[in-house]
């Protein structure tokens, strides 16, 4: 069973749409949500490991250009 998880995401000050974009060109990332509350985007990423799902968050989604810092939550069903 792939590792999941959602990735919630703070963006700089107007760039929340311009963010899930970014995310949505991303292979793993399955859903890109602009959200209220605490959050901007939540994202739903997919991948064969959680290594590399953790890469994927550090090396894709942290250099998406907007985004200003992440919280990653692994579903554990």
């Amino acid at each position: 069973m792939p590792a999941r998880a959602y990735v919630f995401i703070r963006a700089l000050k107007g760039n929340a749409a311009a963010v899930a974009k970014g995310l949505a060109r991303i292979k793993n990332v399955k859903s890109a949500r602009i959200v209220s509350g605490r959050y901007d985007v939540v994202a739903l990423v997919e991948a064969e490991t959680i290594e590399e799902l953790g890469n994927i968050v550090l090396k894709r989604i942290q250099r998406v250009r907007g985004v200003q810092s992440t919280e990653t939550a692994f579903i554990t069903e």
